[in-house]
């Protein structure tokens, strides 16, 4: 179904715009219903084939989304969409399209029914930050070893359950960050709040991305070194969690016979030590370059750009 949209700013953001705008009404995937424009910049009614209105006049159109064709003044045009009675949900910083691959019926599957995004790492920010969504998971900024995270991605609803309690505070001068947990006894999970300086301000995020978790869409991301001694562990760990998920692990040695599917493995690009994770590339590997990641978020098979890894 396509859906209606108005296109808010004129400027050179639009004019860059354009043609991925004209290939998501050409995929029927979007219906311009105007473009709204200030009122000192309207000398016509209509360019591009679309009609050109104010601010004022959108409280009387049908739309579903906005898509503001200005980066630079973005946060303005925000604002004055939702003092028109316009929800933030339903605006959308048009830059997205600039995404390889961009499909805007994807990218709204993940607005209507949003993707809770469960890593052992920073990658979910990374994500959601690329793809200029809110934070629908409490994992970000947050590292978790591999044997706490295989215990967390067996039992998810349990430890989504869970109060998150204090083991480590953060020493801001001494360069020490929170420690935290969820879960009690030996089911306990200990988790890094890496960017938080205090417990408290840890815990004050969690909770509040918490509210945001949506367990009818969940996605599964994890990593490993494939010098990891406890590898088999961790891969028939995997191979057991329902959701939607990627297992991301470098080196040369080929795993995918470990798997019944390959569609939920992606090898890192070799590196001169094996060993060593370069937490930026594969960050970037996962979201820009070599995975196609609307299609990938929203379960499609032929995630991969390149071969491998879900063809």
């Amino acid at each position: 179904m396509a859906r209606k949209v108005l296109l808010w700013g004129m400027g050179n953001e639009y004019e860059n715009l354009l043609n991925s705008i004209l290939f998501e009404i050409h995929k029927g995937n979007i219906i311009v219903e105007a473009v709204v424009c200030k009122i000192d910049d309207i000398f016509t009614s209509k360019r591009d084939g679309f009609r050109i209105v104010t601010k004022k006049d959108v409280k009387v159109l049908e739309f579903d989304y906005v898509l503001v064709t200005s980066r630079h003044y973005y946060e303005e045009i925000k604002k004055d969409a939702m003092d028109e009675g316009i929800s933030e949900s339903r605006i959308i910083d048009a830059s997205v399209l600039y995404l390889p691959f961009f499909d805007f019926k994807r990218y709204v599957n993940l607005i209507e029914n949003p993707v809770t995004i469960i890593s052992d790492d920073c990658w979910s920010g990374y994500v959601y930050n690329r793809l200029k969504l809110p934070f629908s998971t409490p994992f970000i900024n947050i590292y978790i070893e591999n044997e706490e995270y295989m215990k967390l991605i067996q039992n998810i609803d349990y430890y989504l359950k869970s109060e998150l309690t204090m083991v480590r505070e953060g020493n801001l001068q001494e360069g020490i960050f929170p420690i935290a947990a969820l879960g009690k006894g030996s089911n306990q999970v200990k988790m890094q709040l890496v960017h938080d300086a205090t417990f408290a301000e840890g815990k004050e995020n969690w909770d509040r991305r918490k509210e945001r978790i949506n367990l009818e869409n969940i996605f599964v991301k994890m990593r490993f070194s494939i010098s990891d001694k406890n590898k088999e562990i961790l891969i028939e760990a995997f191979k057991s969690v329902p959701w939607k998920k990627i297992l991301f692990y470098n080196g040369d040695e080929d795993i995918y016979g470990k798997f019944e599917t390959d569609r939920f493995i992606w090898r890192q690009h070799k590196m001169d030590r094996v060993e060593y994770f370069c937490y930026y590339d594969y960050c970037r590997l996962a979201y820009k370059y070599d995975l196609d990641i609307l299609k990938l978020l929203n379960g499609d098979s032929n995630y991969s750009r390149y071969g491998g890894g879900g063809e």
